[in-house]
């Protein structure tokens, strides 16, 4: 009757990772060949979003086919309805048993073969079986309905039956359990007939066992609390030995104390020489409809399941996330996602899950919802008086007033959040407001904002390319000046040139006029 700690119900499921495993093959492979066609920059913007999308589809598949596979471990108690009675006597047929110390003076394996012959004739339409305890548990008589064939067995106990030495009650009790079928209508019981004198001390961990699997134990002692003599099992040596009350009662309670459906599965301990011992014995096993509790695996499909959607639903976000500022906001929010969800604060735990909704509604482009998330999220931060949730919020509703080209509003925002802020959050402020400077215009102030945030994390691409445009424009408004002043100095000296030749072309043609009007005067005197 063995359950396993890993159940799968169709091993074969995971034959459907082969093909999965080519297909990553195929993808990396087909990626290295695209790599090679198209440009440095469109490469690194789409690589590790590929990335992480083929890992977290990949272990989504994985958690599918495990879905699929029926796992299933750990235990749940669950009442099960039996009809009938399978009880397994497990004898202690060690050489202490052959003390004799009864009240009869006859020794205790003979008052414990008579005390089951007498449970044995109230048993009816049960199903017995008997083991032997001595050395390892061994099944002396399988199930039967055939109790004459028990009756003879109880006849002749005796130590002599095994040659095996010591006494081991947790392995008789082990082979008890292994004798009951594993789908069986009848429900088990094991009595162990002893004096608690063990040797390897596993009696505590098979009760556990006997518990897990539904199966009540009752441990009923023979002999006196007070020692006596006998020769050990070489025939020599002389040993002391009693029934070991208190032993087996410390077993029993630890067995109680650490099993939640112990109280389902009882585990007791009877003196045999107590008034009414056998009457509880049989009070116990008596009706026609039994309801027994067994211990079972407990399937983890569900587990598997949502296990898999939370990957689809990460590879979804992977894809809609850039390497620019995107990627920033990214790596912000996915800090605030795995902080609030493993954080044992409610109020965190709401806020961090709206900024997260704002993110996904970002990545939609749906910036209006977004604002929306953002703006509940700064005022659950503030209400709280969490001043690291509200530096989040408030970068969140920054960036996505820059998106809807509410400049005045997102600088606004920027500026309301504190100086000592973390460093992933102060980068993306002097980042952003290096693109507002850029957008105006202000090359000079965005690639300050740019320098400071370089100051901060030296490695980022984008931001070292963001300041050698903002340079390069600068550059080139201080080139376009310098062509201006030159182009007014070269138009000046033009005009003064030009004023200076038509100066002297009117000076020459008054000379010239001033001669033909002499010369006409004087042609005109000789005539008259």
């Amino acid at each position: 009757m063995n359950v396993s700690s890993v159940f799968i119900e169709r091993p074969s499921a995971f034959y459907a990772c082969i093909p999965l495993f080519f297909a990553i093959i195929f993808f990396v492979a087909r990626y290295k060949r695209l790599s090679h066609n198209i440009s440095k920059d469109a490469r690194y913007r789409i690589k590790y979003p590929l990335v992480f999308k083929t890992i977290f589809l990949s272990v989504a598949v994985i958690l599918f086919i495990c879905a699929y596979a029926g796992i299933s471990w750990g235990g749940t108690v669950v009442p099960i309805q039996k009809n009938g009675r399978a009880v397994c006597f497990v004898f202690d047929i060690s050489y202490s048993m052959t003390a004799r110390d009864t009240k009869k003076g006859l020794s205790r394996l003979e008052t414990a073969a008579r005390y089951a012959e007498s449970l044995m004739d109230s048993l009816d339409n049960a199903s017995i079986s008997v083991v032997l305890a001595k050395g390892n548990g061994t099944v002396a008589i399988p199930l039967t309905e055939d109790k004459e064939m028990v009756r003879g067995l109880l006849k002749n106990l005796s130590p002599e039956l095994m040659t095996a030495g010591g006494s081991s009650l947790g392995k008789g009790i082990l082979s008890a359990i292994d004798s009951f079928p594993v789908q069986s209508s009848q429900a088990p019981y094991i009595w162990l007939f002893t004096d608690g004198e063990e040797t390897d001390s596993a009696l505590v961990s098979s009760l556990h066992d006997a518990v897990k699997y539904g199966i009540p134990v009752t441990i009923i002692g023979f002999g006196s609390e007070t020692e006596s003599e006998i020769i050990a099992g070489d025939g020599k040596t002389p040993v002391h030995t009693a029934l070991r009350s208190d032993a087996i009662k410390s077993a029993v309670h630890s067995v109680l104390a650490k099993k939640s459906n112990a109280k389902q599965v009882p585990v007791t301990f009877v003196k045999a020489e107590e008034k009414g011992s056998a009457y509880m014995l049989l009070k116990n096993t008596a009706g026609d409809a039994i309801v027994t509790y067994e211990t079972q695996n407990m399937k983890r499909f569900s587990l598997f399941l949502k296990l898999g959607i939370f990957f689809v639903a990460l590879s979804v976000i992977a894809q809609e996330c850039h390497l620019n500022m995107q990627k920033k906001m990214f790596r912000l929010f996915g800090a605030i996602a795995v902080m609030s969800l493993f954080s044992s604060c409610s109020g965190q735990f709401s806020c961090g899950k709206t900024i997260l909704e704002g993110r996904l509604e970002w990545n939609r482009k749906n910036y209006q919802q977004a604002t929306v998330c953002f703006l509940d999220a700064l005022n659950m931060a503030r209400q709280n008086n969490d001043s690291y949730l509200e530096q989040y919020a408030l970068y969140g509703l920054a960036s996505t007033y820059l998106m809807l080209e509410e400049n005045n509003a997102a600088t606004e925002r920027l500026g309301q959040i504190a100086p000592d802020a973390t460093d992933e959050v102060r980068f993306a402020i002097l980042f952003d407001l290096g693109l507002l400077a850029h957008k105006k215009g202000d090359y000079e102030t965005a690639a300050s904002y740019f320098k400071q945030a370089l100051m901060i994390n030296g490695s980022d691409i984008q931001t070292k390319i963001n300041l050698e445009l903002s340079l390069e424009k600068i550059s080139v408004q201080n080139n376009v000046k310098e062509r201006n002043i030159t182009s007014v100095s070269e138009n000046s000296d033009d005009q003064a040139l030009e004023n200076a030749m038509y100066s002297m072309m009117r000076e020459k043609e008054r000379n010239t006029w001033k001669s033909q009007q002499q010369e006409n005067s004087e042609s005109n005197s000789l005539d008259y």
